[in-house]
């Protein structure tokens, strides 16, 4: 074999080997870093807050050994800033008899008296928070069918007993040992069950269905000259195509404060663009602030996310109101509550509550949302700023599934500090602890991140 010919092989191996060797010890190419910048100036909603409802299974709670530790939970960890009860005032033999002393009717006794203990404990913790009072239908005395399930307003002489109705609110806030600061007169008007109390109404009189705007006015007139006049707030719909009809009617009267209304027509089948665009029905409303006051069971912890953060952006929801805040077991699934409970007291904080966390516990009422724009497409992004306009929450969701590098651009501002806690499956509400206020953060695929900055 000719000598020069192994020469020049060994010259090529030996190249080649230094050249795979060179591309070998290469830094790995960095991932690029998107953009989230923030218009502190583009101001949209008002912020009421974020909470949830305490309405049956209240008394296992109340009735706990471990009822301070669920409060300091739900009320103080959680950063509540409204909480919805139900209203229980169903003396026996109401009209007659106004006194609470004996109210069988669904136990409502025993509910009366959980929430007046669970509305102490929100102030001792929480003095600023609100609270809505719903009513799920008017006692027995006035419905048409002479029971609290199912019929619908009585009529007297062949009319309909608006002037009783609103004396029924009356007695409610004469007998209730606090003051309510929103109130709302019919949970869900056009839905009607057998198994719990319902009152059927339509938007307008009609010869069969009283009228809700009837009653809304009628109350509003019996209670406009009390010393702690609650805010009236409608009308609480059971879905989005009902709220229209109703908010037509309501969106021009001065004594209603806020809109109120529940999207129980969205599912697991509903896709985000059919959320989005029917929340932006809701903000179509523009003349009062709205409230998402009931909901939960139909999406997964990581879809439940999602559908906040489009109520905040599309419906511009001024408050959110997660349905179960403690409720019986079970501790998982789409129907599990914030925190669990059983009969024997013990309780279980579920994914849920983490979620609801991530707003709650750094979005507070007199907070507005600011204009936030995301570079990548798979990242939402909403923020929020305090009072004083030294403080933005940042609420990012990811719902790619792998990981995406963000900073920050606030304009017109310098970010000075910077804090982030982040949740995903299985993994939920960390602190990150690699972050400053010029670095980026890594948003783990299918995650929701809280980000505070102080500018």
């Amino acid at each position: 074999m000719n000598s020069n010919y192994l020469v020049k092989c060994l010259i090529v191996g030996m190249l080649l080997f230094f050249s795979c060797g060179a591309d070998n010890n290469e830094p790995p190419e960095e991932a690029p870093t998107y953009t989230i910048t923030i218009h502190p100036a583009q101001t949209h909603q008002q912020m009421i807050g974020f909470g949830g409802a305490l309405t049956w299974y209240s008394n296992w709670m109340t009735s706990s050994s471990n009822k301070t530790q669920i409060a300091d939970l739900i009320f103080t960890d959680l950063g509540i800033d409204i909480v919805r009860f139900k209203n229980w005032y169903y003396p026996d033999g109401y009209p007659t008899t106004t006194s609470t002393s004996v109210m069988t009717d669904d136990n409502s006794k025993l509910h009366w008296d959980a929430t007046n203990e669970l509305f102490t404990m929100l102030k001792e913790r929480v003095p600023s928070a609100r609270v809505l009072l719903s009513s799920w239908g008017p006692p027995s005395a006035l419905k048409s069918n002479g029971s609290t399930r199912q019929g619908t307003l009585k009529k007297d002489a062949g009319n309909f007993m608006y002037n009783e109705f609103g004396d029924y609110w009356v007695n409610v806030l004469d007998h209730l040992t606090f003051n309510p600061d929103y109130i709302s007169i019919q949970n869900e008007p056009t839905y009607i069950n057998a198994g719990w109390t319902t009152c059927e109404w339509a938007a307008t009189e009609t010869a069969s269905l009283p009228g809700y705007v009837n009653a809304f006015d009628n109350v509003f007139d019996k209670i406009k000259n009390r010393a702690n006049q609650p805010i009236m707030i409608g009308p609480e719909s059971q879905d989005i195509a009902t709220f229209s009809s109703f908010a037509t009617l309501l969106k021009d009267k001065a004594h209603c404060g806020s809109f109120a209304y529940h999207p129980y027509n969205f599912n697991s089948g509903s896709t985000d663009t059919q959320i989005a665009s029917q929340l932006q029905t809701i903000a179509g409303f523009n003349t009062k602030p709205n409230v998402m006051t009931e909901y939960s069971d139909n999406l997964d912890w990581f879809r439940t996310a999602n559908f906040i953060q489009s109520c905040l952006v599309n419906a511009n929801s001024s408050g959110y109101i997660y349905w179960k805040l403690v409720w019986a077991t079970p501790t998982t699934g789409t129907d599990a509550a914030l925190v669990s409970v059983t009969t024997g007291g013990q309780y279980t904080v579920t994914p849920y509550f983490h979620l609801l966390k991530h707003f709650s516990r750094d979005i507070d009422a007199g907070y507005a949302r600011v204009e936030a724009t995301s570079e990548h497409s798979t990242v939402s992004a909403s923020a929020f700023i305090n009072p004083a306009s030294d403080k933005l929450t940042v609420i990012l969701i990811n719902t790619n599934t792998g990981a995406i590098h963000v900073d920050f651009d606030v304009t017109d501002k310098t970010i000075s500090g910077i804090t982030a806690v982040q949740s995903k499956v299985d993994n939920y509400y960390k602190v990150l602890t690699d972050v400053t206020a010029t670095s980026s953060i890594k948003l783990q695929g299918q995650s929701i991140t809280t980000v505070v900055l102080d500018i």
